[in-house]
């Protein structure tokens, strides 16, 4: 069976506002405004040509889906040690969530979708009721001219624009589902307003400073007094859409590697293999 289009379009902006999330400290708002547009002309560029027919695009796309996932499980990891399982040691959340990753993403992209929707129905309900209540919040003084600052414009927009392009990568060839420009547009105007309320909440400095923006400002929130770190709950989607981006990654590995690179045999070797570097290289360097 498989994927519909909306289902896809779904997952797509669901992934990039996983991978803007975690790294949201890294842009400007230039950044993801020229971001966008390269994003925009490399993904058209790239569905013009064809590009992933080429045996050399597999290849990068298989050696950046590595080291993706090498970056993407340390820093899942961390961040669930540090936030909610802080008895737990890093090794054994990243054994444990390369695990359920081979697990899952051994089942198929169909099941993979289905398993990502299901989960972001309910997270992007508490997603939205928790910004909500965060608008009392929102100072319009925060969005000064220090919202045009910017440590490295280059670097920024390079960094979104190769994020927002990968993700495109990890749904929209594999389902063989035709990119659309409001899908592009949807999700970084989606991004690029919530960028903004959260300076407008925290202001430039505080954004710039806390490790997780995004998750600070749901700690303002004061829903129930008897429910403890309320945050968590509403920024479940930061750590369910960041898993699910390294679900994807997973299943890009898999998908290039089973297209006549190797034998089907040898796949399962493979990819133990690959998930056995992934996650030394990771504990090691970091």
């Amino acid at each position: 069976m498989k994927t519909t289009k909306i289902e896809n379009r779904i997952t797509y902006f669901m992934i990039t506002l996983g991978v803007f999330l975690l790294n949201i400290k890294n842009f400007s708002f230039f950044s993801l405004i020229f971001g966008f547009l390269l994003s925009l002309l490399f993904i058209l560029l790239f569905q013009k040509l064809n590009i992933r027919k080429f045996k050399i695009t597999k290849l990068i796309l298989l050696i950046i889906s590595i080291i993706m996932m090498i970056l993407s499980i340390n820093q899942i990891s961390y961040f669930i040690s540090d936030n909610m399982l802080r008895e737990y040691s890093v090794i054994t959340i990243s054994i444990t969530l390369l695990l359920s990753i081979i697990i899952l993403g051994n089942k198929g992209y169909h099941t993979i979708i289905k398993v990502i929707l299901l989960a972001d129905y309910f997270v992007f309900f508490i997603t939205i009721f928790g910004l909500l209540l965060n608008f009392p919040y929102v100072n319009l003084s925060n969005l000064s001219l220090n919202l045009l600052k910017t440590n490295n414009l280059f670097k920024e927009t390079f960094y979104y624009t190769f994020l927002i392009t990968y993700s495109y990568f990890l749904i929209y060839p594999i389902s063989n589902t035709k990119f659309k420009i409001k899908d592009l547009i949807v999700s970084s105007s989606y991004q690029i307003l919530l960028y903004l309320l959260i300076i407008s909440i925290l202001g430039f400095t505080l954004t710039n400073l806390y490790e997780y923006p995004y998750i600070t400002i749901f700690k303002k929130v004061n829903l129930i007094d008897f429910v403890e770190r309320v945050e968590i709950l509403f920024s479940l989607n930061y750590l369910f859409n960041f898993y699910f981006f390294l679900l994807l990654c997973y299943y890009q590995i898999r998908n290039i590697l089973e297209n006549k690179i190797i034998k089907d045999k040898n796949l399962k070797t493979a990819l133990i293999l690959i998930t056995l570097l992934v996650f030394l290289t990771s504990i090691l360097i970091f």
